[in-house]
């Protein structure tokens, strides 16, 4: 029989915010143990640091670039086939509780958009117009092949969707309670912490833990599952319920990285262009807008989130042991991007492509089936994931209407292996390889900012090029892991950057779309 799957993702979550991954603070047993069963990914990164463009990588194992949601608030194309649908009709009961997040969600006027004159819940399936205003009370049927939905869209007290509505309908005075982001304590000042009453039981991660394992129970015995459940958190604003919000103390939160480093070898983005676009006089990098004080705050919160879920991926994961689908389900957990949190005096997400931002967490189980207990420093990637779970489940990414044509001389390959950039880890996750590639690209579309970025991550060696700029980015991650010292301009490395800008070159060329394969000659 093929394998269940049950993927667990998070949002904005730094790899460092788990103890498996060293931090020594904050404590994640449930996530932890998911680690003990199966391989713990040391060096994964994701491919864009943005919510939608990695959602949609992980659903369509292309980049950024290729998949049309370059950047959030750019729909993914419906043309690509989706990981929830080519498991749907490869016999897979299809389910997703929790964000998604592939399509747009803030599109009113308050936000911006003032072009909109009908919300179409058809047209705008994700959209918290639409759901607020009580259009959408389900995405729509099979959307991108799943089977059944649970849908949540946002976070804190802005989230909506299914999750809000019932909250709505069920505990008014507590939904009111979350939009207001009513404070149990004084906060810093920043108005995206807060320390939240809404009751622990009737917070949106509960309320995801029990959809999945309602799902979970009713999935049939015959038929393996695919199971999407997305936690919203540790995203911005940051207020977890209690207990959480007095788990860590700001106190005892260490120093970001960098924080007090002098800005001169950081970038002309860095310098000005990123503050000026806050409205702060600075021409030599400045402090945060946030003072440590307010970091080390937003900090302690968001640690109490990580905490929350883990809590809330434990409950899951009992059921799952106690229903007898352990045995033959494929547990992935994993991060859409990271979280800059005050390192290099930078704040949130944005197009500064820090460790801190583009390292992530990814962890895989299948006990009796792939390896157990191994920490694995191999580079990976969001990319990895799709083709991994169709190995796994053992289906071929679709032909299209015509089948490929093969070519006229035998024995000859015309295509690569897979139409996808991204490597499957099996051969990871059975020991039987040491790396399925030797380096790692990163895309990031600004049109905030008028900026474009590529990155290339190797085992050694990370460069970051800017369109329209002749600066960059060369950091030596083996012996400057904290990313201080940026080399671009050192001469003593000008040999290296070229091969670095050669090899990022190549890394582009090869994640080019592939998936419409010949069917003719001509």
């Amino acid at each position: 029989m093929k394998p269940n799957f049950l993927i667990f993702v998070t949002d904005q979550h730094r790899a460092d915010w788990l103890s498996c991954m060293g931090n020594e603070i904050l404590k994640t047993p449930h996530i932890d143990a998911i680690a003990e069963e199966g391989v713990i990914f040391e060096r994964a990164y994701c491919n864009t640091p943005l919510c939608m463009p990695s959602r949609a990588t992980m659903w369509t194992g292309l980049p950024s670039s290729v998949h049309s949601a370059r950047t959030n608030g750019v729909d993914l194309d419906n043309k690509y086939p989706a990981l929830p649908q080519i498991l749907h009709d490869n016999g897979y009961h299809t389910v997703s509780v929790g964000k998604i997040h592939v399509k747009s969600w803030h599109m009113s006027p308050e936000k911006g958009n003032k072009n909109i004159e009908v919300y179409d819940p058809a047209v705008l399936p994700e959209c918290e117009t639409v759901w607020n205003e009580r259009k959408c009370t389900k995405l729509p049927e099979h959307f991108f092949g799943l089977d059944v939905t649970h849908f949540l869209g946002g976070h804190g007290n802005y989230c909506f969707g299914e999750y809000m509505q019932w909250l709505e309908d069920a505990y008014p005075e507590e939904a009111k309670v979350l939009r207001n982001k009513q404070s149990a304590k004084e906060t810093t000042g920043k108005g995206d912490n807060y320390y939240s009453t809404l009751p622990k039981e009737h917070h949106y991660n509960e309320w995801i833990a029990e959809k999945t394992m309602e799902e979970l129970k009713k999935c049939p015995q015959e038929q393996p599952f695919f199971m999407w459940c997305s936690f919203p958190d540790p995203h911005f604003p940051f207020g977890p319920p209690a207990p959480y919000y007095d788990g860590f103390q700001a106190a005892d939160m260490p120093d970001p990285i960098a924080w007090n480093d002098g800005r001169e070898k950081m970038n002309e983005l860095y310098h000005q262009e990123y503050y000026n676009s806050r409205g702060e006089e600075s021409i030599d990098g400045g402090p945060c807008s946030h003072s440590l004080e307010q970091v080390k705050e937003t900090k302690a919160l968001a640690w109490g989130m990580v905490q929350h879920v883990d809590d809330c991926i434990g409950r899951v994961m009992q059921y799952l042991e106690e229903s007898g689908k352990k045995e033959n389900t494929v547990v992935v957990f994993l991060a859409d991007h990271g979280e800059l949190m005050g390192d290099h005096g930078m704040y949130c997400k944005g197009p500064f492509h820090y460790e801190g931002l583009l390292h992530i967490p990814m962890i895989m189980s299948w006990p009796g089936h792939i390896l157990q207990k191994k920490r694995e420093n191999a580079l990976v990637s969001l990319l990895d994931f799709m083709p991994t779970i169709l190995e796994l489940a053992g289906v071929p990414y679709p032909d299209g209407p015509v089948k490929a044509w093969e070519g006229p001389f035998e024995g000859k390959e015309l295509y690569p292996d897979s139409p996808l950039p991204g490597k499957s880890l099996l051969p990871l996750l059975a020991g039987q390889a040491q790396a399925v590639q030797e380096s790692i690209l990163v895309e990031d579309d600004d049109d905030i900012r008028h900026v474009f970025l590529r990155t290339l991550i190797t085992e050694d060696w990370k460069i970051t090029i800017y369109s329209g700029r002749t600066y960059g980015e060369l950091f030596d991650l083996k012996n400057d892991p904290e990313e201080r010292n940026n080399l671009w301009e050192d001469k003593i490395y000008k040999e290296l950057k070229q091969d670095m800008l050669w090899k990022l070159m190549q890394k582009m060329l090869e994640n080019q779309d592939r998936t419409s394969r010949r069917i003719g000659i001509a």
